[in-house]
């Protein structure tokens, strides 16, 4: 007696396993995005350390933590190449693609940053006093809100919370260029300014480049959620 021809059900079953292939590797990029949002939380917390405690001792903890996000962000490329050559997602998933991808990339930019400021505050934290008046520490806690307010949106697909982080990112890059040209100014009145106004400008001047790479986040998100670029 023949056996009965169960051909005709191996697309179905296949269709079912790619599915649930799929939607597994969407779940690992979610995660592995989510885990990088992490990291730069802790390189964020580190800079701040960095810039305003005075008994703040270096270590390369920074460092360890900023390759972890490298690599993470390399991952992220792989994976995404891989789910790109194995399922061809279309509309919204290919939107959550491309933009998890670009998320990413402007993540491990921050984390960059925030390293660069840790590595040029060495002269800075020893002027508590002097910088004081500047109202950096409010920017290093705006940005903070910034990244967790943004690791929400991401999480819950929120683009009304994204869009409200942009017009914030927008206006911390506006204070940025005021506290710019205070120091300036002070640097004409206040002597001990000129010590370290080059480092306090850059600093500045990282936050404000942070910004960016968090209103590009914001936009990202947005799209995902909507399907809309705003540039």
């Amino acid at each position: 007696m023949d056996k009965p021809d169960d051909s005709r059900f191996l697309p179905i079953n296949n269709s079912y396993a790619m599915q649930s292939y799929f939607e597994e590797e969407l779940g690992k990029l979610k995660k592995k995005i989510l885990k990088m949002f992490a990291l730069v939380d802790n390189q964020l917390d580190k800079s701040m350390q960095s810039v305003f405690n005075p008994e703040f001792d270096p270590d390369d903890s920074a460092t360890k933590n900023e390759n972890r996000i490298d690599k993470l962000d390399v991952k992220i490329d792989k994976l995404c190449q891989r789910i790109f050559a194995l399922a061809q997602p279309v509309a919204t998933d290919l939107r959550f693609i491309m933009s998890s991808l670009r998320i990413g990339n402007e993540i491990e930019r921050i984390g960059d940053i925030f390293l660069e400021i840790l590595e040029r505050s060495e002269t800075i934290r020893s002027y508590q006093e002097t910088i004081a008046p500047f109202g950096i520490a409010e920017l290093f806690r705006n940005i903070s809100t910034h990244m967790s307010r943004l690791s929400e949106a991401y999480t819950n697909n929120n683009s009304d919370l994204a869009r409200e982080v942009l017009d914030s990112c927008r206006k911390t890059r506006e204070t940025c260029k005021s506290i710019f040209q205070e120091i300036i100014a002070g640097m004409t009145a206040k002597s001990e300014i000129i010590i370290i106004a080059t480092d306090l400008i850059l600093v500045v001047r990282d936050i404000e480049r942070i910004s960016s790479h968090a209103e590009n986040v914001a936009e990202s998100i947005i799209f995902i959620a909507e399907g809309k670029r705003l540039k």
